[in-house]
């Protein structure tokens, strides 16, 4: 399968979406117009877009489920400890 360029997946779904999973794992394989219009419509809803600036950035960082929390985070300022490589 990895030659012809396609991969094999497991994944866990309700059992009511079984049916549509594999359906739509069909028409992917089948690489028609129905494909690309799954892929064309799926896509965009699924997938968070890249920033591609710095105020996109800051504003995904915002909208993070984190942004309210008091989070206390310390560096570990130990010195380490030293390795024998010989």
């Amino acid at each position: 399968m990895a030659t012809a360029g396609a991969k094999r997946v497991e994944v866990t779904v309700p059992l009511q979406d079984a049916p549509l999973v594999k359906a739509i794992a069909s028409a992917l394989r089948s690489g028609d117009e129905d494909a690309e219009l799954i892929r064309r419509t799926l896509q965009p809803r699924l997938t968070a877009p890249r920033a591609k600036t710095g105020a996109e950035l800051v504003a995904f960082f915002r909208a993070s489920p984190l942004t309210d929390a008091e989070l206390k985070i310390e560096r570990d300022r130990s010195t380490g400890r030293s390795a024998d490589l010989a």
